[in-house]
Order: structure tokens, then C-alpha cells, then sequence
């Protein structure tokens, strides 16, 4: 009976498999019937793939821009979905894929560099020079640029054994700090990145067979290697130890698997942009469909990919008229990829991993808290100083204050300092209840909930007061808020599952904010420099709401700064004092998104202020909730204050966001602590 049932289930699986795949090749043969821009009967789809007829513009355009699209879903979706099985299966990590490691958002910024640098000029200087930028390509950028984003993620988890939370939370915080670099960018170099933000999204129209003529060879190339290694990478699934006593050199093999992995993701963002999720969601299908060898997982994989991204392009292009002239294929896939996300969450191999406890052997070196503090606040004095009479004008640089200066200056200064203070203490309070230095704001979601509901509310209603911006943007961060307690609700509020909840929520609330501003809005572009995080829109009625809700809120939490040390000790230690963990993390979370919410209402979804004040106030030797909270204050407000003073002076006429800087600022600095961290 027990040998029928392995011989059956296997059957099982494979039947599972090939209803599967027959059933969405189907679907996505009717689709493209259903899409095509102009009516074409099947009988002539031959020819107008291979010899079109080039007295009839249907064939003409079909051939040189429907097909090649469909052609560039399928490489992409294929490349990508093989990249995330490779990445899960070297790293462990069933979470891994090219956008959640932050490979994809380093290749765009490869890509950047590469359209900014004068290579062609270099023929003038030397043929060296001339020889060099021929080779020097924007996919070899996009290559650098992905290899640097995995340098990045693993020297921020190496020292936490590369566990599968922690390389999830540090491939966003390295998203976020890419993503910085890449808006800063775009915002100085607009003519040159023209489009860059929206083709960022993933956009695979096509004009001509070129771009497929050019990513083939090269996705032919990994996938040959890969079928390669593919026996020693499936020994690694039975762990390093079994597989290093075989005579398998782990550390080698793992590097060459990820950079071909890297080298496939370059290759398509060059071609395509940033495609969302396809390498996350392909390999768990996979799995799902009963895919258990290494060989069967990246054949399946590459498959059900190819099909995932071709059938979510042919649902994109009938209604892409709707958005404007480009709805980025991208950043719809992110629409499917979040709820897979979420859906990974539930399973029951990750319950180990989302419970916190204290950690066994923490290192305290508790230094005086009023030197510190005091040292902190004369920084800020000093900043608020400059800032406030010292600036370029049109002369050059002055130090004078006018009535005039004052009002223009003052509220900006002002909300720097209360904004930075908000997030400062939201981040403190998700850093100690979850015990992770990687926790922020803006990783659980709430930024973007407001941002989102904010154009949400432009596209619906056109030009909004002031006070409706502070009711939608209050609104959408709540509502985030009560879905990731909703969503959450199973696991007790478990700090990680919120997080990674939150991450999830994040990827698709931020999708649907690059669609709409693929919509050519111009009511929408216009919110770009808030989505950036600015101060220079503020007036004093802002800076009264600002003021009042933080003061409020930080009473509130300062009355409960014990329950913030008792849940730094544990959820084992707090519930056996006596603590409800449920209810106390549910009000402290309330609290964290009311701040954040404060903030992000007023400047903008701000990023890595909330994520590194705590983490400096930690590393200043302030260990207790009060004294911690107290000097994060102070130091997120130091950041915001320099960022914005920085923003308005260093490139000026032109204003930089004080966000953008804040998160080159405090992105740059988190990530050598992080490093630093023992």
C-alpha cells in the first residue's frame, strides 16, 4: 500500500504540473487574440511573424511590436524566475529573488551611471579610452551595480548567519538607500533620465526585434551554466555539511550560482527595467505544482515564469490606454507578487523564525546619559543656527535674518525638527518590540499607505486643500496599519510576521504609486518632490498640526516607556512577569503609526531617519526606553535639520528634498554601523 501511494503521488504531481501549465498556455493564446491591436485571424500569425506583408500596417505593426513584446515577456519571466530559484536554493531562503535582495533597484542605478557618463566623448581623449567605452556597455553597469547591491546585503547579515528575515529587511533598507541615490539623480539629470523613473517600473513595449535579439544569447548562456552546476546545487539542499564532506566547495559555488544570477537580472533591467516579484512568485509555484529536484525546481521554475509574466502583460496592454501611454507591465506583477508574499508567510516551516526573544549574550556599554545628551543638543542648537541665518541667495553666500527670511525659513526648520522627532520615536518603539535594527516605519508599510492614499485622492478628486491632504494621508496610514494587524492577527502580533507583512503591503502599495504616476497627471507628477520627502511646501498651519500630534503622542509614550524596556526582554520573560504582550504591542504598534503617519503627512514618506536614530542612540550606549527615546529625538532632528539646510543651499537655486538627503545621509552611515555592529 505505502509503495502504491509514492508511485501515485509523484503521478499526481505531474498531471498537477501539466494541467497547470496546459491551462495558462491556453489561456494566454486566447489573450493574445483577445489583445492584439489589430484583428488578424490565427491562419496569418506565421507569417506575420516571419515575413510580414509590409503593404499591411497590421502585419508591419504586429511584427515589429506585439510580437517582439510577447517574445520579451516570455525571455524575461523565464530569466528572472530562474534567477529567484537559484538565489532560494544557494541562500536557503524561500524568501530570496532579485527585487526582494535589492539586485534589481542596483542594476537600475548601474544603468544611471551608465546614461550619465560621457562615454562617447572618451573617443576624443585616447583610442584606449575609445576601446573601453565600447565594451563598457549599460548592461555591464547594471551588472556592477546588482553585484554591489548582494555585496551589500551580505555584509549587512553576514554576522547574522545570513538568516532569511534578516536578508529580506536588509535587502529593502538597501532598496531604499539605491532608490535614494537613483531619485537624486533623476532629480538633477532630468533631460538625460528622461523616463527613467517610469521605464524603472518595467515597461517591455518594443519597437523592433532588437532587444530580443540581444537578451536570448545571454539568458542562453546562464541557463547553460546553471544546468551545469545544477547537480552540485542540488546537494546544497541537503545542507553545507553534507555537501562540504562530498569534496563541494560551498563558499566557491555559492558565489559563482549568485553572480550568474545577478549577471540575468542586469541583463533584463537593462533591457526592460525593474520587473517586481516574478522570481519570488515562479519558484513557489513550482514547488506548489510538486517541483522537488534541483533540475525539476529550475525547469518548472523558468517555465511558469515565462507563462506568469507573458499572461500579466497580455492582461496590461488592453487596458494600458487607460493609465496614459505606458502602464509599466512591472509594476503590476507586483500586484500578483505581494499577495504570493503574504501567502509564504502563512506556511508553517517560518513559525520558528517569527518569534522574538532577547538576544542570549547582548553587549551593554552604558555611557552617562547627560554628557550625551547634552552633547546631541548643542549639535542641534548649532544646526538650528546655521540653518536658520546662514544660506546662498543670489549674491552668494550671507548671514543675516530679515522678517522676510524668517518666514521662509522658520516653519521649514521647525518641521524638520518635529518630523525627525516623530519618526525617531516610532522607530524606537518597532526596534525594541521586535528586537531588530533593521526595523523602521517605513518597512511596515505606513509611509506608503499614506503616500498612496494622497494620489489616490489627486487622481480621484484633482487639486485637494491642505486639510484633505492631512485627511487622506492620515487615513491611508491607519487603514495600512489595521492590515497588518488584521493579517497578522494568527501569529499574536508577531514582530516579525508584522514586518514582514509590512514589507509586503509596502511593494504593493508602492506599485500602484508608480502606476498612477504612469498615468502622465499632471496633478500627480507635481507630488513627486513630496514623495521624495520635502519640507519647502510647509506653511505655519502645518507646522501647529505637526507640533500639537507630536507633543501628544510623545506624552503618551514617555507615561509608558517600562513597558517598552519589559518588551525589549522577550516575549517568554514580559509574559511571565505578568505582561500582555498582545495588547501592549498593539497599542505601542497604534502609537508608531500615529508618529509615522504625523511625518508623513506633512514632508512626505521619509526614509532611514526612524531606521537609524535608535540604532545611534544604541550605539551611544543608551540602553533604557526613556534615555533611548530622548536621544533618538534629538538625533533624528539633527538629521532632518541638516538634510534640509543641505537640500536648499548645496545646489541652489535648485532645492533637493530634504527626504533624499536624509536617506544618503542616514543610509550611508546605517549601513557602516550595521557593519560595524559585533
Amino acid at each position: 500500500m505505502d509503495l502504491a501511494a509514492h508511485v501515485v503521488k509523484p503521478i499526481r504531481i505531474r498531471l498537477n504540473a501539466v494541467f497547470f501549465i496546459a491551462l495558462a498556455a491556453v489561456l494566454c493564446v486566447f489573450l493574445m487574440q483577445y489583445s492584439l491591436p489589430y484583428p488578424l485571424p490565427m491562419s496569418q500569425w506565421g507569417s506575420a511573424i516571419f515575413a510580414p506583408d509590409m503593404n499591411s500596417y497590421q502585419q508591419v505593426i504586429v511584427h515589429y511590436s506585439f510580437f517582439p513584446r510577447l517574445t520579451m515577456a516570455l525571455l524575461c519571466g523565464a530569466g528572472l524566475a530562474m534567477a529567484g530559484c537559484v538565489m532560494q536554493t544557494v541562500l536557503r531562503n524561500p524568501l530570496a529573488s532579485p527585487t526582494t535582495l535589492g539586485v534589481a533597484s542596483g542594476a537600475q542605478l548601474g544603468i544611471a551611471i551608465a546614461l550619465l557618463l560621457p562615454l562617447q566623448s572618451w573617443t576624443a581623449w585616447s583610442p584606449i579610452l575609445s576601446g573601453l567605452a565600447s565594451y563598457l556597455t549599460p548592461q555591464w553597469f547594471a551588472f556592477i551595480g546588482g553585484l554591489f547591491a548582494t555585496g551589500l546585503v551580505f555584509l549587512l547579515t553576514a554576522k547574522k548567519g545570513f538568516a532569511p528575515l534578516q536578508m529580506v529587511l536588509a535587502g529593502m533598507v538597501v532598496t531604499l538607500f539605491l532608490g535614494a541615490l537613483n531619485m537624486v539623480l533623476i532629480l538633477f539629470n532630468e533631460q538625460q533620465l528622461t523616463g527613467l523613473f517610469i521605464w524603472g517600473a518595467g515597461a517591455l513595449d518594443q519597437n523592433d526585434w532588437q532587444g530580443v535579439a540581444m537578451l536570448w544569447p545571454q539568458l542562453l548562456v546562464a541557463f547553460a551554466i546553471l544546468l551545469v552546476i545544477q547537480r552540485p546545487l542540488s546537494i546544497m539542499q541537503l545542507g553545507e555539511e553534507v555537501a562540504s564532506s562530498i569534496g563541494i566547495k560551498v563558499a566557491g559555488l555559492r558565489i559563482a550560482a549568485l553572480v550568474v544570477s545577478v549577471f540575468i537580472t542586469a541583463s533584463i533591467v537593462s533591457e526592460v527595467g525593474i520587473i517586481s516579484f516574478i522570481g519570488l512568485v515562479a519558484p513557489a509555484l513550482a514547488k506548489l505544482l510538486g517541483a522537488r529536484k534541483m533540475i525539476s525546481q529550475l525547469l518548472l521554475s523558468t517555465l511558469v515564469g515565462a507563462l506568469l509574466l507573458l499572461f500579466t502583460d497580455l492582461l496590461v496592454m488592453p487596458y494600458a490606454g487607460i493609465a496614459g501611454d505606458l502602464l509599466p507591465t512591472g509594476a503590476v506583477t507586483a500586484l500578483i507578487g505581494a499577495p504570493c508574499l503574504l501567502w509564504l508567510l502563512n506556511q508553517k516551516s517560518w513559525s520558528a523564525s517569527q518569534r522574538f526573544e532577547a538576544p542570549s549574550s547582548p553587549h551593554f556599554i552604558d555611557k552617562p546619559f547627560l554628557p550625551v545628551l547634552s552633547m546631541a543638543v548643542v549639535v542641534l542648537v548649532g544646526l538650528f543656527c546655521l540653518s536658520l541665518f546662514v544660506g546662498q541667495t543670489q549674491l552668494g553666500w550671507s548671514a543675516t535674518l530679515s522678517a522676510t527670511v524668517f518666514d521662509l525659513r522658520m516653519p521649514r526648520i521647525v518641521v524638520a525638527i518635529f518630523a525627525g522627532c516623530a519618526l525617531a520615536l516610532a522607530g524606537t518603539i518597532i526596534q525594541r518590540i521586535t528586537g531588530n535594527p533593521m526595523s523602521s516605519p517605513e518597512v511596515i508599510g505606513i509611509s506608503s499607505g499614506a503616500a498612496f492614499s494622497l494620489v489616490l485622492g489627486v487622481l480621484l478628486f484633482g487639486s485637494i486643500t491642505r486639510s484633505e491632504q492631512l485627511l487622506l494621508g492620515g487615513a491611508g496610514a491607519l487603514s495600512v496599519m489595521f492590515l497588518v494587524w488584521w493579517l497578522s492577527r494568527k501569529s499574536q502580533l508577531s514582530p516579525a510576521r508584522m514586518l514582514l507583512t509590512g514589507v509586503a503591503l509596502s511593494a504593493f502599495l508602492d506599485s500602484l504609486i508608480r502606476i498612477s504616476l504612469a498615468s502622465g497627471n499632471d496633478q500627480v507628477k507635481a507630488l513627486l518632490a513630496w514623495l521624495s520627502g520635502s519640507t519647502y511646501l510647509v506653511a505655519w498651519p502645518d507646522v501647529s498640526f505637526l507640533v500639537a500630534g507630536t507633543l501628544l503622542l510623545a506624552g503618551l509614550l514617555f507615561t509608558g516607556h517600562r513597558w517598552l524596556d519589559l518588551m525589549a526582554l522577550g516575549n517568554v520573560t514580559a509574559s511571565a512577569i505578568g505582561v500582555n504582550t498582545y495588547r501592549v504591542r498593539q497599542w505601542l504598534m497604534l502609537l508608531a503609526s500615529l508618529l509615522t503617519a504625523l511625518a508623513v503627512i506633512v514632508v512626505g514618506p521619509l526614509s532611514f531617519v526612524g531606521l537609524l536614530a535608535p540604532h545611534m542612540a544604541k550605539s551611544l550606549g543608551q540602553y533604557t526606553a526613556r534615555h533611548q527615546m530622548l536621544l533618538s529625538c534629538i538625533i533624528g532632528s539633527n538629521i532632518m535639520v541638516l538634510a534640509d539646510w543641505l537640500g536648499r543651499n548645496i545646489w541652489f537655486p535648485w532645492q533637493v528634498p530634504a527626504g533624499l538627503l536624509a536617506s544618503l545621509i542616514g543610509g550611508g552611515y546605517f549601513i557602516y554601523l550595521l557593519r560595524k555592529e559585533k
